[in-house]
């Protein structure tokens, strides 16, 4: 059971360090009107993989070589949108769909995972999950 919970932590863990990537590419090319939003989520998935990466730890692995092509795809998509149209405002609601696929992985990870076996996990991961939507709702979509 331990292999699933090294699992659901991987694909999490991988996913997250994704956005951060993603997010990385954004605070340094996003109008100052949404900077402190950008850098207050960034904040909070840095915090997130550092708790997944000890959550590995703790089972024998590292999570450190967690992150996909999808990094570099947030990362390019960032800047193609900022040469096109700029980092202001409305690249919120490119934020939110990111955030929510974001939430599409943690669930479709813990969807068939027997979370009982590691219940301090499930809880972690599940607390994740709330202030990542709730942060979601603090989002102003102009």
């Amino acid at each position: 059971m331990a292999e699933d919970t090294r699992h659901v932590l991987h694909q999490i863990h991988t996913a997250t360090n994704d956005v951060i990537t993603g997010y990385d590419t954004m605070i340094e090319r996003a109008e100052p009107e949404i900077r402190s939003i950008l850098t207050e989520l960034n904040a909070m998935h840095l915090r997130h993989a550092a708790d997944q990466e000890t959550r590995l730890s703790a089972l024998g692995d590292s999570g450190q070589d967690d992150d996909s092509w999808r990094g570099s795809l947030n990362e390019a998509v960032v800047t193609l949108r900022d040469w096109v149209t700029g980092l202001d405002e409305n690249a919120l609601e490119a934020v939110q769909r990111g955030e929510q696929a974001l939430l599409d992985i943690y669930d479709n990870a813990m969807e068939d995972w027997p979370a009982g076996t590691a219940p301090d996990v499930s809880q972690t991961l599940t607390d994740q999950y709330h202030e990542i939507e709730a942060k979601m709702g603090k989002i102003a979509v102009a």
